[in-house]
């Protein structure tokens, strides 16, 4: 029997029970929420008895972006973090953190349990271990941090595992079903767009915001910017202070799941849970610069899903995650009125729901307990040097991307460089392979059919269309 891998996430298996496509919606609102992932329906949950008009706009399905394609996992075990922070900062902000990450759990409990959402909430014991021997002085650290945090930790090890620890109070549930229930329970008193595409914010006379879409502008006295990727260079200027780490995700039929899931901390990742009769595992993570044969990544990545649980894998996807260069999100006010929430370390769950209740009390009180950890605007020794070191990984991928190309149709019309494809011998795609965020040269993704940007994280369709930011324009097409 012949399985033909889906590549696409396997929570689109539930229907959605809503479209704010083609909708009128209000052009001068009090608060606009661009990005409708786990931030922004949070947030727009936290606004429900919000007295001004609250408006979120998504360029696509509201639940469409990163957050369809996460494994969904609620946890504050996430690798090496605590001793990360520690040796970064101190061991004030490793708690600190921890302490957000405990917090960003029960928040999630509370609003699932008092909107009456089901999502397949699971309580699950989680994981953290290595299979090499050189990192079990890192997993006895990170042991002794959490105990020192007040958490209980189980030791692990045996069946290939070197060293392990196991922590309880962990969850998993459905990223959608939360998602779209909770958009089903505002919808009386949130207005929602989708197809909704923002380009550009600025300030009017007015002292109000001004956003570009390609529906036609938005006035709104507050802004909040939480689509993954913040398609505005200044002022916070994301892409000095981050990178994309890129992941490969398997998904196939299993015959004996657990309430467990699992990560290791070595350099080749091993990420599992379970969902119904499936498995979710992730591997071959590596920073987008590390690479531009994403195919050949996404496929090696299914040989070893096979070898590992004697089965093809059903779904299988690339997911894109920004992280930060010193460990912490960036969550906040940005500028007087105009908030900011990304970087989640691909740790979206906990610190996606997080972020919505941070901006919600600045929004209402000005301040947060977290504030000052998570400040946007913070400048720090790693943040700098992470970036000069940086600078190098993309001009590797600059170059490579100019000629080691993994497609072989290009041509040039008038000294440029354009890509083409053409679908089952009939129709044919050319494409200008530069990426409108930041001038990158575009590399073909095999496995997906998407133009993508090995820079950022853009990616297009094979038309040229935005699937993915930070880009807000989609590519020439010479048709």
């Amino acid at each position: 029997m012949v399985i033909i891998v889906k590549n696409k996430s396997v929570f689109l298996d539930v229907e959605k029970n809503f479209n704010f496509y083609d909708q009128d919606f209000k052009r001068d609102v009090d608060i606009l929420i661009i990005g409708g992932g786990i931030t922004g329906v949070t947030l727009s949950y936290f606004l429900r008895d919000y007295r001004g008009e609250v408006l979120l706009i998504d360029k696509s399905d509201i639940g469409g972006g990163i957050t369809q394609k996460t494994t969904a996992k609620i946890s504050f075990l996430q690798g090496t973090i605590y001793q990360d922070l520690e040796k970064k900062f101190n061991r004030e902000v490793a708690f600190s953190y921890y302490k957000s990450q405990r917090d960003a759990i029960s928040l999630l409990q509370k609003i699932i349990s008092d909107a009456s959402i089901s999502c397949d909430l699971e309580e699950v014991n989680s994981i953290l271990f290595t299979k090499c021997d050189e990192n079990i002085k890192k997993i006895k650290k990170e042991r002794k941090l959490l105990e020192s945090f007040g958490c209980s930790v189980t030791r692990l090890s045996g069946g290939g595992i070197k060293s392990g620890i196991i922590c309880q109070d962990h969850f998993v549930f459905h990223p959608l079903k939360y998602l779209y229930q909770l958009v089903h329970f505002l919808r009386n008193k949130i207005s929602f767009a989708e197809g909704v595409l923002a380009t550009s914010i600025i300030k009017d006379h007015t002292g109000k915001f001004l956003v570009s879409t390609n529906k036609g502008s938005i006035r709104a006295r507050r802004v909040v910017v939480c689509n993954h990727y913040p398609f505005f260079l200044k002022p916070v200027f994301i892409p000095l202070k981050t990178y994309i780490k890129r992941e490969y995700v398997c998904v196939g039929k299993y015959n004996n799941p657990s309430l467990v899931s699992a990560i290791n901390i070595d350099k080749e990742l091993y990420s599992i849970r379970f969902y119904k009769d499936y498995v979710i595992y992730v591997s071959h993570k590596d920073r987008l610069t590390g690479t531009t044969d994403y195919a050949y990544e996404l496929q090696e990545s299914e040989k070893e899903f096979k070898k590992i649980f004697g089965v093809q894998p059903i779904y299988s996807y690339i997911n894109q995650d920004v992280m930060s260069n010193d460990f912490l999100p960036f969550i906040g006010e940005v500028s007087p009125n105009l908030y900011l929430s990304t970087a989640y370390n691909a740790w979206g769950m906990t610190n996606g729901c997080l972020a919505a209740k941070v901006i919600f009390d600045l929004i209402l009180y000005g301040t947060h307990l977290y504030k000052r950890l998570f400040d946007p605007n913070r400048g720090n020794f790693s943040l700098y040097f992470s970036s000069f070191v940086g600078g190098f990984h993309y001009a590797k991928v600059y170059v490579e991307s100019l000629f080691k190309k993994n497609f072989p149709n290009y041509i040039k019309i008038k000294n440029v460089l354009y890509g083409v494809y053409v679908y089952d011998h009939l129709e044919k795609h050319i494409i200008k392979l530069i990426c409108p965020h930041m001038k990158c040269n575009l590399v073909f993704n095999a496995s997906e059919l998407t133009w993508d940007c090995p820079c950022h994280g853009s990616r297009f369709s094979l038309d040229g269309e935005i699937i993915e930011g930070p880009a807000t324009k989609n590519l020439e097409n010479k048709k």
